[in-house]
């Protein structure tokens, strides 16, 4: 960690450098030892694990308490309401909860490849491409990653939301569906595709790196970032997480052993997984946010919006100094 980053942390607060943030913290010293950061985190991300392995929840200034959640749409939801400071993302639910007028901004950016956010289908399935999903049920995840990951696909083929049954449900009730033969496709992320893959012998038949992003984002209550404390200790966690990362990507296979044993899925799935979907810190770029209007823009176009939505207004960049983004 840089130590420079830390002792700013400690000692004072990052005001905003971004027109998207309406408010900067006030100024002034900041006692890390009163704060408790709020992180919410989710299995397919395990943001806890990652920083327990690294060591990077060590001798922390501050407290960190981690909440545990489904998928991303509820996360925005929840550090809309207050409940967490900070969360990361796919790159839907931060479009959606903009699209909602939530009090959250996007603070930071995390590239993957994108290949294991994907559209899944039986391994005896006719099914063998998107094209091939009209008329079909797909199970997906509302307002994820997934979400744009189908949409996107669809229009690429030439066919929409409306030429397709979907059912919205959460990735647990996903992975049963298909495993049952109730729905026809399912669309998903790592782990949860790399899970099918090697249980059932799932087929990826289109993944992200050929439509939309392979994003994920940080994203941060506005009432978070108006507290100096708070906003102090998320320039810390996010500088800490970039750390981790670089760790994981350079001792991958103890981090995959030691995901599989913590996270309960088989080492083949893990392996599968850190390989193709690891989260590397880049910056906040004007690139990133008009790739991320891109997806807005899809949804507003096919109606999934009551709006269009400008994601530059929720966009702060104070702490693209940390973590090497």
């Amino acid at each position: 960690m840089k130590i420079a980053s830390l002792l700013v942390a400690l000692l004072m607060v990052l005001t905003a450098c971004s027109g998207g943030s309406e408010k900067a913290a006030p100024a002034g010293p900041v006692d890390l030892s009163t704060v408790t950061l709020k992180v919410g985190d989710q299995r397919a991300i395990s943001i806890e694990v990652l920083m327990k392995a690294s060591g990077q929840l060590a001798a922390l200034p501050y407290k960190v308490e981690f909440s545990t959640f489904t998928a991303g749409p509820p996360l925005v939801e929840a550090a809309s309401a207050g409940g967490i400071h900070l969360a990361q993302v796919g790159n839907t639910p931060g479009v959606f909860g903009a699209a909602a007028g939530a009090d959250i901004k996007f603070v930071g950016a995390l590239q993957a490849t994108g290949k294991g956010d994907a559209i899944l289908v039986a391994k005896q399935s006719p099914v063998s491409g998107v094209a091939d999903l009209k008329g079909k049920k797909v199970a997906v995840t509302k307002g994820s990653s997934a979400n744009a990951n189908l949409l996107l696909h669809l229009k690429k083929a030439g066919l929409g939301l409306a030429d397709i049954e979907p059912v919205y449900v959460a990735p647990a009730d996903g992975y049963a569906a298909l495993t049952r033969g109730e729905v026809d496709a399912w669309a998903v992320w790592d782990p949860y595709t790399a899970i099918a893959e090697q249980e059932i012998g799932a087929r990826i038949i289109a993944a992200a790196d050929t439509a939309g992003n392979g994003y994920n984002f940080w994203v941060a209550s506005t009432s978070a970032l108006d507290d100096a404390g708070v906003s102090a200790a998320i320039a810390d966690f996010l500088d800490r997480y970039a750390v981790a990362t670089k760790w994981s990507e350079d001792n991958l296979d103890r981090w995959s052993a030691d995901y599989a044993k913590l996270t309960d899925i088989s080492p083949q799935a893990s392996t599968i997984t850190w390989t193709r979907s690891l989260k590397r810190p880049v910056p906040l770029s004007a690139d990133v946010v008009a790739s991320e209007q891109q997806i807005a823009d899809a949804f507003a176009e096919a109606k999934e919006f009551p709006g269009a939505v400008d994601i530059a207004d929720f966009v702060d960049d104070r702490f693209q100094g940390d973590g090497g983004r």
